[in-house]
């Protein structure tokens, strides 16, 4: 794990989300869990190693989050909509996707249960661990239940994925209004260093080409729309964008995957389908 501060740890090249550790005078806190059980059981080892974990926050509900809450016996911390999500997951139909990440996984998956959210808020939470506070705020934007946590005594935020830094960004159910305004408030936090959801460590220098990045997607799908192309066009031919960044560690080959994901969401929030109906 890269060290941050005196008390914040990160890992930012494992297949999945990042992650990180913060060490408080209480015992550690956990900010995210690998997507490998077998990277979640070698990071349980060194949290043992370095003292009582006491708590963990998941910052999002998609399952490259969450997947290793299994294999820590403490109580997670979320937004509501991300244990409502836990909740709804097609456990076979994950377990069965989790396991094609190699051939240890299948028998660390056996019996599985995820560790959801047992301690949930709406807008703003502040959990108090020792000599350190983690104000938790709801920011959606990727999904509708991003939070960023901010450890507020070492200038760290971990935004989740309302910020993808020099990786491809996934908008599969994004409502890029909410995002921006998530972006601005990142801009606005005290905190100067940022753990974005993947690519590496940055800062809020980063947030603006982020901010740029969206908007540059939503532009791309409402030209589509405008030169006369319905959704499976759009879906089929708006490709452009998939060079502009690589995709994170282990999502080679994802992007054509992706950008048809991102084309979709797009198209419905432009034209106020799906997800996205209105009323």
């Amino acid at each position: 794990m890269k060290q941050l501060t005196a008390n914040v740890f990160v890992e930012t090249g494992l297949k999945g989300a990042n992650h990180g550790i913060v060490t408080t005078s209480d015992g550690i806190v956990l900010i995210d869990t690998p997507h490998r059980p077998s990277d979640a059981l070698r990071l349980k080892g060194e949290i043992d190693r370095r003292g009582r974990l006491r708590y963990l926050i998941n910052t999002e509900p998609h399952g490259d989050h969450w997947t290793g809450n299994a294999y820590f016996e403490v109580p997670v911390v979320a937004q509501q909509g991300v244990r409502s999500r836990i909740l709804g997951t097609d456990l076979a139909a994950h377990v069965a996707r989790v396991a094609s990440f190699g051939p240890e996984v299948p028998k660390l998956l056996e019996n599985y249960r995820p560790n959801a959210p047992v301690i949930t808020f709406q807008s703003e939470m502040s959990l108090h661990v020792g000599n350190h506070t983690f104000c938790m705020i709801h920011m959606p934007g990727h999904t509708p239940y991003q939070a960023a946590v901010i450890v507020e005594e070492e200038g760290v935020v971990f935004t989740s994925d309302n910020v993808f830094c020099k990786v491809q960004t996934w908008l599969q159910e994004a409502d890029p209004d909410h995002w921006l305004r998530a972006l601005e408030s990142l801009r606005g936090l005290a905190a100067e260093t940022l753990v974005p959801g993947h690519g590496p460590v940055c800062d809020k220098r980063y947030l603006e080409e982020q901010r740029s990045f969206i908007q540059e997607w939503v532009d791309y799908v409402r030209g589509g729309i405008r030169r006369g192309m319905n959704k499976a066009d759009c879906v089929a031919n708006l490709t452009a964008l998939a060079e502009r960044y690589p995709m994170d560690v282990g999502q080679d080959g994802m992007a054509p995957h992706v950008m048809r994901l991102n084309v979709g969401n797009l198209y419905d929030y432009l034209t106020g389908a799906g997800i996205h109906a209105r009323g």
